[in-house]
């Protein structure tokens, strides 16, 4: 008799812990080699292993995961201009070897730059510029309000400070990635050109407010009303040029800025003291 309890006690709990396993796996929706299960079996780690080099945070929304600077760019402390005034300064500091660009809370964003020379910048400091799809999927999260801000928030109505602020300054402006400032402050150059109101072999829409978005994040549709269902985000295109690709806003497009805001507008030799940048740099494992 104590044999057959034995025997039936034991079939009870191997049960239990096969469905236990079975319902762990099937919770953890395909993720099988990280469930209860797919651990037994095959020893998985639960620890990371994709990290990122400091200042940087990962960025997981992509088919690829990548890394980008936490903060916007702003020129290292052995550059001969720490806040350039004009696209000649930037070109000084790119001169010169010992000028590297960080990514550092509490410091004022490199702008007056073209997107050539973020694209040295960020080479500069072992990175790239990110490509359109990239920022959008770093940018996602970032809070975009369309009135009431304030010095938590994004910079996007002189809220933080009388043009663009220092860096991490709005604890509110956050993205579900990590980053900060990717609403507002500066524009942000990204790696992609349009030709002619071309972008990835379609054609634009007008300039007007954004009305429907592709996966990048970027317009295939706009209005000529505010669209709430995209945060009154705007959407500038010249179709006639060259056009570089700015992403974000900057300290003073209000509701415009988001993270649907794309300015298409100007040519990549553009620069000014509202266009900055950060970088990317793929996952060390």
């Amino acid at each position: 008799m104590l044999q057959s309890l034995a025997k039936t006690t034991a079939v009870i709990v191997s049960s239990t812990v096969l469905a236990t396993l079975a319902v762990n796996a099937v919770d953890m929706n395909g993720a099988f080699s990280h469930s209860m299960l797919g651990g037994l079996l095959f020893s998985v780690s639960s620890e990371e292993t994709e990290t990122c080099p400091p200042n940087m945070v990962l960025v997981t929304q992509a088919l690829v995961p990548f890394c980008v600077d936490m903060y916007e760019v702003s020129a290292g402390d052995a550059c001969v201009y720490a806040e350039p005034a004009d696209e000649a300064e930037t070109m000084l500091n790119l001169n010169d070897r010992k000028c590297t660009p960080v990514s550092e809370v509490n410091k004022k964003p490199w702008t007056n730059v073209s997107l050539d020379q973020a694209q040295q910048a960020c080479s500069r400091a072992g990175k790239r510029l990110p490509t359109a799809s990239e920022w959008y999927k770093a940018a996602i999260g970032t809070p975009d309000m369309s009135s009431g801000w304030n010095e938590e928030q994004c910079n996007v109505a002189n809220n933080r400070a009388d043009g663009a602020s220092l860096t991490g300054g709005g604890m509110r402006c956050i993205s579900d990635a990590g980053a900060y400032d990717m609403v507002g402050n500066v524009w942000e150059w990204v790696a992609d050109t349009v030709d002619n109101g071309v972008w990835d072999g379609r054609e634009l829409p007008m300039t007007g407010f954004v009305a429907g978005v592709d996966i990048d994040g970027i317009p295939y549709l706009t209005e000529q009303t505010k669209n709430a269902t995209f945060n009154n985000d705007r959407f500038w295109m010249d179709s006639t040029i060259h056009a570089g690709v700015l992403r974000g806003g900057y300290y003073n497009s209000q509701s415009q800025s988001g993270v649907y805001a794309t300015y298409m507008a100007s040519p990549p030799t553009f620069s000014g003291d509202a266009v900055g940048f950060r970088c990317v740099t793929t996952v060390h494992e």
